[in-house]
């Protein structure tokens, strides 16, 4: 919300319903008195915001007392805030599927819809499939276009800090150099902002996941592509061209020195050696070099994948232990500069190979506590798969919070 000069009866005014509408966003219902004691204005005050709030729409007034609130007598006013006064979207856009979620101005799913996209072969394509299921998204949650006040969008690859540009993004054939926002806004009347998928996952975990107290934290995407979310002091750090975190392309495994090389799947060096593809590659070769038939990557007629990997280790197969091991000694080698640097409060793992659950967890940490000066803490992501929307959901509320409500 735009803001009056500073020290004006205005700016003074919307100061206190910046403060009103804060504390009883905090809570189901609140009484006057309550909200006095939280912000520490006096009764006349509160009640001139409340009615300015109410004329905006911002808040309501109850009539009753809400469930599990019950008192003798009269009941005395109670204010909510109306999060159903508009509503955000989160769009998490992946190579294989796409997400979206609508929610209310709490933050409130109110619909959620996932759609394979491993089919669209194109930009034009792809881009036809996330209009296709955010159209049906919003026709789920009974919500109009016109009701959507901010639109967040994660995507892989390098987003232009400034133009919402997807300047790389090998995963995503066609993608590069693509306006996101600009195409998406075609859909929407409201801002559209993109931002790359892990800097948002790290944005959803410390807002609703694994690092909600934590101050510097680190997010690392494991699956077939490897990346990183940094988060610091309640801001992203995306890097001065926003190409922060991208552990793909370290090298720090390769003693020879060689320039950073993609293949042609657009995999850089370290994803090449911890990815998903190379725990698969790694168990097809040690399950042929031992030459033991028992193993269970040797099983055939099953396509072998990373979780195929991870669960024979953890039944006692020899041969995907020594595959597991590898991949976490180098997963941990190219993690420890990282830490090092950063000295984060929390590491956390996310994505596909994630899946593989406490016991790789514990593996990783020992490798990694090895290689650095303090333990950072290691966690599982608790949002899972959901939590690049949940943290475009924060980053389109943050976006509403700062340019439509009163605020400080």
């Amino acid at each position: 919300m735009s803001g009056a000069s500073p020290g004006s009866p205005a700016a003074l005014r919307q100061i206190n319903q910046a403060h009103v509408l804060s504390a009883v966003r905090r809570s189901e219902a609140l009484r006057l008195g309550e909200i006095a004691e939280t912000t520490g204005l006096s009764r006349p005050t509160i009640a001139s915001a409340l009615d300015e709030l109410h004329d905006a729409g911002w808040v309501d007034f109850l009539d009753e007392h809400p469930k599990g609130r019950s008192g003798l007598g009269r009941p005395a006013r109670l204010v909510r805030f109306r999060a159903e006064a508009g509503y955000v979207v989160g769009i998490d856009i992946g190579a294989h599927r796409t997400g979206v979620v609508v929610a209310d101005l709490n933050g409130t799913p109110v619909a959620t819809l996932k759609r394979g996209t491993a089919g669209a072969y194109d930009r034009h394509q792809l881009l036809g499939a996330v209009r296709a299921t955010v159209h049906d998204a919003l026709a789920q949650s009974g919500v109009g276009r016109n009701a959507v006040m901010s639109v967040a969008v994660g995507s892989p690859g390098i987003i232009h800090p400034t133009e919402s540009m997807v300047v790389q993004a090998p995963s995503l054939p066609g993608w590069a150099s693509l306006n996101l926002a600009k195409e998406l806004r075609r859909s929407f009347r409201c801002p559209v902002q993109v931002e790359n998928d892990v800097n948002l996952a790290v944005l959803g975990e410390c807002w609703r996941g694994a690092a909600k107290s934590a101050r510097t934290v680190v997010f690392v995407l494991w699956g077939e592509r490897v990346g990183a979310g940094i988060y610091i002091d309640g801001q992203l750090h995306r890097g001065a061209s926003g190409a922060a975190g991208e552990l793909g392309y370290l090298s720090v495994l390769d003693p020879s020195g060689k320039e950073v090389l993609v293949d042609e799947r657009g995999l850089g060096p370290f994803e090449r050696a911890v990815g998903a593809g190379a725990i698969v590659a790694m168990g097809k070769q040690a399950s042929r070099h031992r030459g033991d038939s028992k193993s269970e990557l040797a099983r055939p007629g099953e396509e072998l994948d990373a979780a195929r990997v991870f669960s024979a280790a953890a039944a006692g197969d020899r041969a995907a232990r020594q595959v597991v091991d590898t991949v976490i000694a180098h997963l941990a080698r190219g993690l420890a500069p990282l830490l090092l640097v950063l000295d984060p409060d929390l590491l956390i793992i996310g994505g596909g190979v994630s899946r593989a659950g406490k016991a790789v967890l514990d593996a990783l940490r020992l490798q990694v506590h090895r290689l650095t000066l303090v333990g950072t803490p290691l966690e599982l992501s608790a949002l899972g798969d959901d939590a690049v929307a949940i943290g475009a959901l924060r980053l389109a509320l943050t976006d509403v919070e700062q340019r439509v409500l009163p605020s400080l």
